[in-house]
C-alpha cells in the first residue's frame, strides 16, 4: 500500500479550502489570514517530507481504485524539489495578497489553495493518469485566478487558457492510453518505459506528450494564452502563474524525456534535437517581444516565455551540466518573475501606472518596490552574483559538454552559448529602460495632477481596489514578500551550494 504521509502536503491545502469558506462567513480577513498558515503548513509539510527522503525513508503510495491503471504518488528528488519552490512562493503571495486583493477575497482565496492542491498533486505523483487528474483541477483553478477581475478581457483570457489547457490533457492522454496499451506501464518515476525502445510510434508518443507539456509551460508556438493571461490576473496570481505553475509544463517535460523514454531513446533519434531547437528559439522570441511592449505585465509576460526556454533548453541538452542549469534556473525564475510582478504589482495598487512610458521617476514614490524590482531583473539579466547568473552558466557549460559527447555539433554549441548571450543582451535592452527611466527620470508633472485631484492613472483595478492617492509604499504585507523574493535572488546566488545541493540529486537521478 506504501505509506499514506506523501499524501500529507496534498491534503492540507485541499480541507484548506472548506476551513476557509466556513471562517470567511465571519471574517474575510481571517479567511485571508488562514489561506497564509495553511500555506505555510503545507510548505511545513513538504519540508518534513524531504527531511524523510533524505532518511531514506519510501514515499510511495499506489491506491487501487478499480481502473486498470493505479492512483500512484511518489515523492523524489525532482517533486519534492519542485514542492518546496512552489509552497515557499505560494505562501509569500498569500501573504502579500492580504492587502492587495480587496474584492472577492474569499473566492481568491478559495482557488489560490485549490491551485496549491492541483499543483501539489501534479509535482508528488507517480504516472501520468495521476498527473492528468491534477492538471485538470489544477488547470480549472488557475484559471478562476485569471478571471478573478471579472472584466470580459479577464473571462476571455481566462476561457482561452482553459481552452489551450484541454487541447494540452487530450494529446497527453492519448499519448498515455497508446503507451499503457503497447507496455503496459504509464510510470513516471524510472529511467524509460520497457518497450518504447524499438517501437515506430515512439516518435509520434513523444510528440504528443511533449505537445502537451509545451503547451502548459507556455513554449512558443504553444504560448499564445501566456501572454494575455498573465496580464490580465490579478499581480499575486501573475506572480503564481509566471514564477511557479508554468514550471508544471516544464515539470512535466523532464518527466516524458527522462522518465517516460529515457535518455537512450530520445538520444538516438531527432525528437531531443528538435526540442532543443524550439528551446533556443524560444529564448530570443521571448525577448525581442518583450522589448516592443509597452505594458509593464504584458513585458513580463513574454519575459517568462524567453525564460522558460532557458529550462527547456537544460532539460533538451541530454547533459549532466545542461539538466543542472535547467533546474537550476526553475529555482531561479521562480523567486525572480515572482518577485518582479509582485513588484508590478505594488506599482499599479499604490499609483495605478501600468504602461511603461508612466514609471518615469518612479523609484522617488516606491524606493523600496524598485530597488526589489531592480535586484530581481539584475538576476533575470544574469549579472553575477545573482541566482540567475549561475543557472545560465551552467546552461552554456551543459551545450559545451554536449559537444563532447557528440548528441550536438561544435558549431551548434557555441551557437546555444551565443544564443544565452544575445538573450542576456536582450534583457538589458528591455529591463534597462525601465531601471533607467524609474530611477533617474522625473516624476511627469501631470501625474502629479491626477494624484492631487484623487483620480485613477490605471483604467483596470487589477483585483485591488480602485486606486486613489497613494503616493508611499504599502504595509509590510506587500513589501516583505517582495524584497524578500528580490533579496533571495541575491542570497541564494552568493550561497548557490544551497539550491545547487539539491538540483544535483535531480540530476543524479538520471546521470
Amino acid at each position: 500500500m506504501g505509506n499514506y504521509i506523501v499524501l500529507l502536503p496534498i491534503l492540507i491545502p485541499l480541507i484548506g479550502c472548506l476551513l476557509v469558506i466556513a471562517v470567511s462567513r465571519y471574517s474575510k480577513e481571517l479567511g485571508g489570514a488562514l489561506t497564509t498558515v495553511l500555506a505555510m503548513a503545507t510548505f511545513g509539510a513538504v519540508s518534513w517530507l524531504y527531511y524523510l527522503f533524505n532518511q531514506g525513508t519510501d514515499l510511495t503510495l499506489s491506491l487501487n481504485i478499480g481502473l486498470p491503471v493505479k492512483l500512484a504518488f511518489g515523492a523524489d528528488a525532482l517533486g519534492l524539489f519542485l514542492a518546496i519552490i512552489s509552497t515557499l512562493v505560494w505562501t509569500l503571495v498569500s501573504l502579500y495578497s492580504l492587502e492587495y486583493i480587496t474584492t472577492k477575497k474569499t473566492l481568491f482565496n478559495v482557488f489560490l489553495l485549490l491551485s496549491l492542491y492541483g499543483m501539489l498533486g501534479i509535482v508528488l505523483t507517480a504516472n501520468l493518469f495521476s498527473m492528468l487528474i491534477f492538471f485538470e483541477v489544477f488547470s480549472v483553478a488557475s484559471a478562476i485566478l485569471v478571471m478573478h477581475e471579472g472584466t470580459p478581457e479577464a473571462q476571455r483570457a481566462a476561457f482561452q487558457y482553459l481552452f489551450i489547457s484541454i487541447v494540452g490533457s487530450v494529446t497527453i492522454i492519448l499519448a498515455a492510453a497508446a503507451i499503457f496499451e503497447m507496455t503496459g506501464s504509464v510510470d513516471l518515476l524510472g529511467q524509460g518505459i520497457p518497450g518504447l525502445e524499438n517501437s515506430a510510434l515512439t516518435p509520434l508518443f513523444f510528440w504528443l506528450l511533449m505537445a502537451g507539456f509545451s503547451i502548459k509551460a507556455g513554449i512558443f508556438p504553444v504560448h499564445i494564452w501566456l501572454p494575455e493571461a498573465h496580464p490580465i490576473a490579478p499581480s499575486p496570481a501573475s506572480a503564481l502563474l509566471s514564477g511557479v505553475m508554468i514550471k508544471a509544463g516544464a515539470y512535466g517535460a523532464i518527466r516524458v524525456l527522462y522518465g517516460v523514454f529515457g535518455i537512450a531513446v530520445v538520444n538516438t533519434e531527432f525528437m531531443a534535437k528538435a526540442l532543443l531547437a524550439l528551446a533556443v528559439f524560444t529564448m530570443i522570441f521571448g525577448s525581442l517581444m518583450a522589448i516592443v511592449q509597452t505594458e509593464l505585465k504584458r513585458m513580463l509576460a513574454y519575459s517568462s516565455i524567453a525564460q522558460i526556454g532557458y529550462v527547456m533548453l537544460g532539460i533538451s541538452l541530454l547533459t549532466e551540466l545542461g539538466l543542472t542549469g535547467g533546474v537550476l534556473h526553475i529555482f531561479g525564475h521562480a523567486l525572480m518573475k515572482a518577485a518582479l510582478f509582485l513588484a508590478a504589482g505594488i506599482i499599479i495598487h499604490q499609483t495605478g501606472l501600468r504602461k511603461l512610458k508612466d514609471l518615469s521617476g518612479i523609484a522617488k514614490r516606491l524606493p523600496i518596490t524598485m530597488t526589489a524590482f531592480t535586484l530581481a531583473a539584475f538576476s533575470m539579466i544574469g549579472i553575477p552574483p545573482f541566482i540567475g547568473f549561475f543557472s545560465k552558466w551552467y546552461l552554456a557549460l551543459g551545450a559545451l559538454q554536449a559537444k563532447e559527447s557528440a548528441y550536438i555539433s561544435q558549431w551548434a554549441a557555441y551557437g546555444i552559448v551565443g544564443a544565452l548571450i544575445l538573450s542576456g543582451l536582450l534583457n538589458i535592452v528591455y529591463y534597462g529602460p525601465v531601471l533607467i527611466r524609474g530611477g533617474f527620470g522625473g516624476w511627469p508633472e501631470e501625474a502629479d495632477s491626477k494624484h492631487a485631484h484623487g483620480h485613477a492613472v490605471a483604467t483596470a483595478h487589477d483585483g485591488g481596489e480602485p486606486v486613489r492617492v497613494r503616493r508611499a509604499e504599502p504595509s509590510w504585507l506587500m513589501l516583505l514578500p517582495t524584497v524578500t523574493l528580490a533579496f533571495a535572488t541575491l542570497g541564494f546566488g552568493i550561497y548557490v551550494s544551497i539550491p545547487y545541493r539539491m538540483v544535483i540529486e535531480v540530476v543524479k537521478m538520471y546521470f
